[in-house]
């Protein structure tokens, strides 16, 4: 059945308000500038997908090892060779590379400057002894001691000069030269068996290449027949020790001087090693065996084998090969055509079905926010194999999009983010399904939230619908239980970090200035102290605002608004009045009336002002501007009736001629459905007080006069509501005022007025 629109409603569809040309021109680059920037975003969410693929190697074989191939029969389309898998050739890599013989080079001349180094040793140490037997001063002996290189304690220097004096002269019968001499047969004695330059553990090879430069030669020793660095000293220190016995500073000392004499006669060539192992690793084959063109690989129902493996594994990378650069420029426009599609399904439904939201960049750069959040993660999981993609919360956006616009706005955003997230594990549908189902779940119980601990519920939820299409796929394709366990594991620890879009809800509406559900419950507390204030300055009032906030929100879930919203801004839509409640004809008792010492213009603006006095209030009071726009539209630009008609009574009596402007209040009008249905409310809810003995009858043609009232008026020209919205609104109040029957002043022939105040003779 077709809706027939009020007359507001009617207008919008007609033709919008010329506009001079400065104006007009204006408008189009504001327009020009508004849609280039939601382009900008569209790309750059598409440009940023793209990139989050990253380069590949070529598809991953999904299945794994001991699995059933549910495929269909697979045969290789042309041959190719079974390529060894990656651990089997690193580690013959590093046999090669521990097993090639390393290349030294022999050091010539090695025994000339050992003897030279001898020599030199004992003459620097002959003429410091001499110099300490002939009394001569400290300093030039230390000095000639240090010259020689020979680190020695005092022990040792007492020692030798002890030796000097009993030899007189006699080189044989010396100290000093008898381990000079001996030091240097044990340093030529290693020399000519071959000393390395460096540490012998670093040599893993059985054997060594030893190269003679100038005979041209080439041969091989075993390793274990030369010595190391960390080997020298340790075999001449047995050797002095056999020589010297237990004389600990005589061997020290010479195993000093070995130090200063011997040089390596082996030096280590890395530029020859690294060639004889690269010449051993092209002897290395990268492939085991072969597959012949049209050989059937696996068959449908096969279990797949290590070898079946390898096979599917290296026809992959094959065909990768064949095809070149997986990151090149055809699979790079694939990629972006396949990004472009899944995101053309989310915006085209804000432009197509949801244009308010798609015309607000503030909002639409929000969602982009979210949705380039959740392609940093994807990312990360896509890089990094111990991140599985299953752990990314992606159904946390799915419940900000529900809690902050809808449920529908949410389920679209989860589906292109469960597209995207198939596409990157490489068309993987259970994944995409896994993460549409459990984020509908969630979606749904946030739908209609009341509280904060839903999200708990709701991670529950989440994670049982993952784990229904995980299971289901795992009873599907037969695959591994330790497949279905790691699934499991990390979509659990996806519904736990659920929890988080709690705090990230409150960093949302806080940045871009949100009103959700869970702060209208927050706010529709009665004892949050704006509320206190009310009741305790304003009694009356209060008691007002309290039944026509029971009428707005039914009013408001008859028809499918938003209730809460509505009954929050009927909750303050009148907290105006405490500034001056004696004026308010529901706050006055016994008293005077306070307007009967005023004129009908002076009253008139009091009335009036507590719209600019509640608006005043509610932003000192930190309230969202969603609520605050009901205090100036529940009344709109309705006429103050009563004192308009009391100053026509005193026009006629000669006074001033009375505009209708100055009894109107400011506005604007209702531009939604529930502030459209606060105003109804509000009136319908005092002029109910006024009647006597309220009846069915009574009650529904007072329901029909005031919504004939706004509609004449034009007050609802605004609002989105239609004929059918409006009746179903008048059954819901009648149904619950006919439960009311507080009596209020009744002024024949009147139209009773929201706020306009007791008459004289009743006040």
């Amino acid at each position: 059945m077709a809706t027939v629109r009020t007359r507001g409603s009617l207008k919008r569809r007609g033709r919008a308000p010329r506009l001079d040309g400065a104006a007009a021109s204006l408008a189009a680059s504001a327009r020009r500038r508004a849609a280039l920037r939601k382009i900008a975003l569209f790309l750059g969410l598409v440009v940023l997908a793209v990139l989050a693929f990253g380069r590949s190697e070529g598809v991953s074989v999904s299945i794994q090892e001991g699995e059933v191939w549910r495929q269909e029969d697979v045969s290789a389309p042309f041959d190719f060779a079974i390529r060894k898998p990656d651990d089997v050739l690193r580690a013959e890599r590093q046999a090669i590379r521990d097993l090639t013989p390393p290349v030294f080079r022999a050091v010539p001349d090695v025994r000339v400057r050992s003897e030279e180094r001898r020599d030199s040793l004992r003459a620097r140490l002959t003429r410091a002894l001499r110099l300490a037997a002939a009394g001569a001063p400290a300093r030039s002996v230390d000095s000639a001691r240090a010259g020689g290189g020979l680190p020695l304690s005092a022990r040792q220097w007492e020692l030798l000069q002890e030796s000097f004096g009993r030899a007189q002269g006699e080189d044989a019968a010396r100290l000093d030269a008898r381990i000079v001499q001996s030091a240097y047969l044990v340093a030529l004695r290693l020399e000519e068996s071959g000393v390395l330059d460096v540490p012998i553990d670093t040599v893993r090879a059985r054997s060594i290449v030893v190269r003679n430069d100038d005979a041209r030669s080439e041969h091989v020793l075993a390793t274990s027949a030369v010595r190391g660095q960390d080997q020298v000293f340790r075999e001449a220190r047995e050797a002095l020790l056999a020589e010297f016995g237990s004389r600990p500073d005589t061997v020290a000392m010479g195993t000093a001087v070995v130090g200063l004499l011997l040089e390596p006669s082996l030096r280590y060539d890395p530029r020859a090693t690294a060639d004889a192992v690269r010449s051993a690793m092209q002897g290395l084959s990268p492939s085991e065996g072969a597959v012949r063109e049209n050989e059937v690989i696996v068959r449908e129902g096969d279990v797949v084998t290590a070898e079946i493996l390898r096979k599917l594994r290296s026809l992959e990378a094959e065909e990768s090969e064949r095809r070149g650069d997986r990151f090149g420029l055809a699979a790079l426009a694939g990629r972006f055509l396949l990004t472009l599609a899944v995101f053309l399904v989310f915006f085209l439904y804000l432009y197509l079905l949801r244009r308010p939201l798609y015309d607000d960049n503030r909002m639409v750069f929000l969602m982009s926010i979210l949705f380039a959040a959740v392609i940093g993660l994807y990312a990360v999981a896509v890089r990094f194999p111990s991140v599985d993609m299953y752990v990314v919360p992606v159904t946390i956006v799915a419940l900000l999009l529900t809690v902050i616009f809808d449920s529908r706005v949410a389920i679209f955003g989860l589906l292109t983010l469960a597209l995207l997230g198939g596409l990157y594990r490489g068309m993987d549908f259970t994944f995409a399904l896994g993460t549409l189902f459990g984020g509908s779940l969630g979606v749904f119980s946030v739908r209609d939230i009341r509280n904060r601990g839903q999200f708990f519920l709701s991670a529950g939820l989440v994670f049982l619908g993952y784990a229904t299409v995980i299971a289901g796929a795992w009873l599907v394709e037969a695959s591994s239980t330790e497949r279905f366990l790691s699934d499991l594991l990390f979509a659990g620890i996806s519904a736990i970090l659920l929890l988080l879009a709690y705090p990230l809800l409150w960093v949302f509406e806080r940045t871009f200035d949100l009103t959700t559900d869970l702060t209208l419950l927050e706010l529709s507390d009665t004892n949050r102290p704006l509320l206190k204030e009310l009741s305790l300055r304003a009694p009356g009032t209060f008691n007002h605002v309290l039944q026509v906030a029971n009428l707005a929100e039914a009013g408001a879930s008859a028809i499918g608004a938003n209730a809460l919203l509505a009954r929050v801004g009927a909750l303050y839509h009148d907290i105006g009045k405490m500034v001056k409640p004696e004026y308010f004809v529901e706050n006055q008792r016994l008293a005077a009336n306070p307007h009967d010492q005023l004129k009908p213009h002076m009253s008139a603006l009091i009335i009036a002002s507590h719209v600019k006095e509640g608006l005043e209030l509610g932003r000192q009071y930190g309230l969202p501007k969603r609520v605050l726009d009901f205090i100036p539209m529940h009344h709109g630009t309705t006429r103050i009736e009563y004192f308009y008609r009391r100053a026509k009574e005193q026009e006629a009596s000669g006074e001033a001629p009375t505009q209708d402007s100055e009894f109107r209040y400011p506005g604007p009008r209702p531009d939604s459905k529930e502030t459209a249905i606060l105003m109804l409310a509000d009136s319908i809810e005092a002029a109910s007080r006024t009647l006597r003995s309220p009846n069915h009858k009574r009650l529904e043609a007072l329901i029909d006069s005031m919504i004939d009232a706004r509609l004449s008026d034009g007050q609802l020209d605004e609002a989105d509501l239609t004929l059918r919205d409006l009746h179903t609104i008048k059954e819901t109040f009648l149904s619950i005022l006919l439960g009311i029957y507080h009596v209020r002043v009744s002024y024949p022939d009147t139209e009773p007025d929201a706020d306009s105040e007791a008459a004289p003779e009743d006040a």
